[in-house]
């Protein structure tokens, strides 16, 4: 009960938080997710969306990236310390993600733009 007690509060003090923490241990950074996730609840895109929606929507995956982010980065550190030889190419991964995001979001946000541009030739 205390454990979840302690969770919660730690969750709320994350949400209250304007920037991530810059901790790479394992455990604040999943705390961090978690919170992030808990606060950050995605808005429903419905069958007539506009860039407005699609707007809301990539800057809503851009915050839940920036905290997985932060969560992999650490677990990733922490798991190459404990194997030998260190096998675990950190750097590989950290580009494979960096260009999965930076994908996703400009998948997005260039449809976004389209859609503006396509809103703004129908309004003029």
């Amino acid at each position: 009960m205390a454990q979840a007690e302690c969770i919660t509060r730690a969750i709320r003090e994350l949400m209250s938080r304007r920037r991530p923490s810059k901790s790479t241990s394992p455990r604040p950074a999943h705390i961090e997710l978690i919170a992030t996730l808990a606060g950050n609840v995605p808005h429903a895109i419905h069958s007539e969306a506009n860039s407005e929606a699609l707007e809301r929507r990539a800057d809503h995956l851009e915050k839940v990236f920036a905290a997985l982010h932060l969560y992999l980065t650490a677990i990733l550190a922490d798991t190459a310390r404990n194997i030998s030889g260190s096998t675990l190419d950190r750097r590989y991964l950290e580009k494979l993600l960096q260009e999965f995001l930076a994908d996703t979001l400009g998948v997005i946000r260039n449809a976004a733009a389209e859609m503006r541009a396509h809103e703004n030739g129908r309004v003029s």
